[in-house]
């Protein structure tokens, strides 16, 4: 009995020198990463617009089966195990499901989700889900040689550290938003959002929030007002916190070339974020170093009339941002930078920000 109590003395004392240093370094690490689908989806949707799509639905299945799917979850486990950020928010976490028609496409091909949990649990770094957001969701024809249907559901996730106390890590509050600003064309609507949550870590209560906006297409000069409405609609649900707030998304608007001159991202959103209050942490962190997120690798690509779906390539802009009021940074760095297809785990870098209270 006595060696019992012992056990739980020692116990005790331990935890709360674990928080004692938690409190005299209360340092907040959060992540961002786009999870890449397998395909732009350039296949598809072209498709979608013509008579027959079923042969580009086809081409747009092979690419997902040859981007590596299952193997790149386990990359980016193996990054996060590295990094253990408390917070991680994922974009283009897809589910791909097939089935004989489109409305029996229910058989899951790929569970980017599932995949990287048990990738994680594998690798021994303990997370749970906060929040799931679907957005995106289109079902096409196959041909006769395929399973019969396509089914593509794009999502936002946000996952929590699990191994820590509720002393040390807390989480409330988690709102699920759709963005009332979207792109649409024919029948097709291209749902964009963000999950925002409140958040306790070693003593510091802050809000965070995944977003992922729209893409500017250059032949769509209207793609880069619905991603700066979209901005508009996130800034406004944050803008009476009293709390500190983070940023983290795959913003689609190019952070280098939002700086120091015109590019093909450059849509004003970054400069627009900006003009509300919030910093780039990445930019905070590293002023010389202008750290292109993406491409790792092109998808949708075409040789002449022969497909070939991927190419690697030097990244060119930084998309992949983390933003913050009311915090210090205390580092901003990438991860899975230097790798391509098919040994990264996606086309885009992740990007972990260390934060902690303005001194």
């Amino acid at each position: 009995m006595l060696r019992m109590f012992r056990v739980a003395v020692l116990t005790l004392m331990t935890c709360l020198a674990t928080l004692a240093v938690a409190q005299q370094n209360p340092t907040i690490k959060i992540m961002t990463q786009n999870m890449d689908a397998g395909t732009d989806l350039g296949f598809a949707l072209y498709g979608l617009q013509q008579p027959d799509p079923r042969p580009f639905i086809d081409l747009t299945l092979a690419e997902v089966d040859a981007s590596g799917i299952p193997e790149r979850a386990s990359y980016l486990a193996t990054e996060i195990a590295t990094e253990m950020p408390h917070i991680i928010c994922l974009q283009e976490v897809t589910l791909w499901r097939t089935g004989a028609t489109p409305e029996t496409a229910t058989t899951v091909r790929y569970d980017q989700l599932q995949l990287l949990l048990s990738a994680l649990a594998d690798a021994g770094a303990h997370y749970r889900v906060v929040a799931v957001n679907t957005l995106t969701d289109l079902t096409a024809p196959t041909t006769s040689e395929g399973p019969g249907a396509l089914r593509f559901t794009d999502r936002d996730v946000m996952l929590a550290r699990s191994d820590l106390s509720p002393a040390m890590l807390q989480i409330s509050e988690v709102k699920l938003h759709v963005y009332s600003a979207s792109l649409s064309f024919g029948s097709i609507t291209v749902r964009r959002g963000f999950i925002s949550a409140l958040a306790r870590i070693n003593n510091q209560v802050f809000r965070i929030v995944d977003t992922h906006l729209e893409n500017k297409f250059p032949d769509v000069p209207a793609t880069a007002v619905i991603q700066q409405l979209q901005a508009g609609e996130l800034l406004n649900a944050m803008r009476n916190s009293p709390q500190p707030v983070i940023l983290a998304g795959d913003y689609n608007a190019d952070a280098i070339y939002g700086v120091n001159g015109p590019g093909p991202d450059n849509t004003g959103t970054v400069a627009y974020i900006e003009a509300a209050g919030y910093a780039d942490s990445w930019a905070t962190a590293n002023p010389s170093d202008q750290g292109a997120t993406w491409p790792l690798f092109v998808e949708d690509q075409q040789q002449q009339s022969y497909p070939f779906f991927f190419q690697n390539t030097t990244p060119w802009e930084r998309i992949d941002l983390i933003f913050y009021n009311k915090l210090q940074v205390v580092s901003s760095e990438q991860v899975g930078a230097g790798a391509g297809y098919p040994d990264a785990a996606s086309d885009h870098t992740g990007v972990v920000s260390t934060f902690q209270p303005m001194q």
